[in-house]
């Protein structure tokens, strides 16, 4: 196996911790949707990272979504579902981490939607190696 193949597994693992705690969050309802949100992006981001890697594709230290499909996109990745959604989560990264603001983005339904797809995607580019 490859480093950047087993770079990509760690990346996909840290990816399904965070869907773990995603999913709790999101059935509990005292929880606010930025705490929620932001393992959302981060599920998202960890999938993309291990795309990337899986692809050989370097990157730069990022939170950025749009910045990962951006860059999977110049190196002619394809996804399976509209990647322009993920911009949704961009704030979840850092703004609403540290900001009280209201978001309307995206329902929890929607970011649940967006997770499962980017999480099945990413598992299923990783195990087939590219």
């Amino acid at each position: 196996m490859t480093q950047r193949i087993e770079r990509a597994r760690r990346l996909l693992a840290l990816a399904g911790r965070d869907i773990t705690t995603f999913r709790a969050l999101a059935t509990h309802p005292e929880v606010d949707i930025s705490a929620t949100g932001f393992f959302a992006q981060q599920v998202v981001e960890k999938c993309l990272k291990a795309v990337a890697e899986c692809h050989g594709i370097v990157f730069r230290r990022t939170h950025d979504v749009d910045e990962l499909v951006d860059l999977l996109l110049q190196h002619q990745v394809a996804m399976p579902f509209p990647s322009d959604k993920f911009s949704n989560l961009n704030p979840f990264a850092v703004i609403l981490r540290y900001e009280e603001a209201p978001y309307a983005g995206m329902s929890l339904a929607e970011m649940g939607q967006l997770v499962d797809h980017a999480w099945q995607w990413a598992r299923g580019v990783i195990e087939n190696g590219a």
